[in-house]
């Protein structure tokens, strides 16, 4: 091997090296400690709070009760390229409508499922207006004033 061939051979092996993966950790951190002292039928609302803190989101769409959902993912990706879920986990805390907990469900990625997401657009009433007609449209429509 000549110097040319391991200069190219050493500057990739540096390269490689330096392309170590980004690691992230987002969202609520799970002390199963602090979830189970939080039992179904006993523990209150306010309970929840004080132990787990507040949730990473509330759904709106309940008519009897309230749902909480502590949502956290480790995420890892190399430079540039999208991101790979290594690990979710959701804990969805369901109340009654006493505000006390009626269940608590653990969900972690392999519970999870991909949405496939719609390209369509929405038709909107009413003409297109060109380049020049937004550009010029407006041209002698203004009111003097005093009129």
């Amino acid at each position: 091997m000549n110097f040319k061939t391991g200069l190219y051979v050493g500057t990739l092996g540096l390269l490689l090296m330096a392309c170590s993966p980004i690691k992230t950790d987002q969202g609520y951190r799970l002390d199963p400690g602090q979830l189970a002292k939080v039992e179904a039928g006993i523990t209150s609302k306010d309970e929840v709070e004080r132990l787990m803190g507040s949730p990473s989101s509330i759904a709106t769409f309940q008519t009897d009760g309230d749902a909480w959902y502590y949502i956290s993912s480790k995420t890892e990706h190399l430079a540039f390229l999208p991101k790979d879920v290594m690990q979710r986990n959701v804990i969805v805390v369901k109340f009654d409508i006493d505000d006390i907990v009626a269940e608590i469900k653990d969900y972690d990625k392999e519970d999870g499922r991909e949405l496939e997401i719609v390209e369509r657009t929405t038709p909107t009433g009413g003409r297109e207006l060109g380049f020049f007609e937004q550009l010029f449209g407006n041209l002698g429509r203004f009111n003097a004033a005093g009129e």
